[in-house]
């Protein structure tokens, strides 16, 4: 699950549906009621996404189209037009990016 640190404003890749903090260093700043030096800088290198979680993500995002075309089957013609054509643009993304 992808989170923004609360302090920094860093996305950050939780190991718990609680984590607020990217790191030790935010999570004591929080505390102590330090503002971040770091902030508006993005992600450091140590945060990035591994290769498993770059593949779970791309694995629920080709889900999520498929969703979305199961319920373009199932729904009533302007609502179907909507959710075949955000299908259609997820997978093209996808495409386009080589995933």
């Amino acid at each position: 699950m992808i989170v923004k640190c609360e302090v920094c404003g860093r996305e950050f890749a939780a190991k718990r549906r609680t984590a607020r903090f990217c790191s030790s260093t935010c999570r004591s700043r929080a505390h102590r009621g330090y503002p971040c030096p770091d902030a508006g800088r993005g992600p450091r290198p140590e945060a990035l996404m591994t290769a498993d979680e770059v593949v779970e993500v791309v694995q629920r995002a080709h889900q999520c189209a498929t969703d979305l075309s199961l319920a373009a089957m199932l729904t009533s013609s302007p609502l179907c037009l909507s959710l075949s054509s955000a299908a259609t643009k997820v997978e093209d993304a996808l495409r386009s990016e080589g995933l």
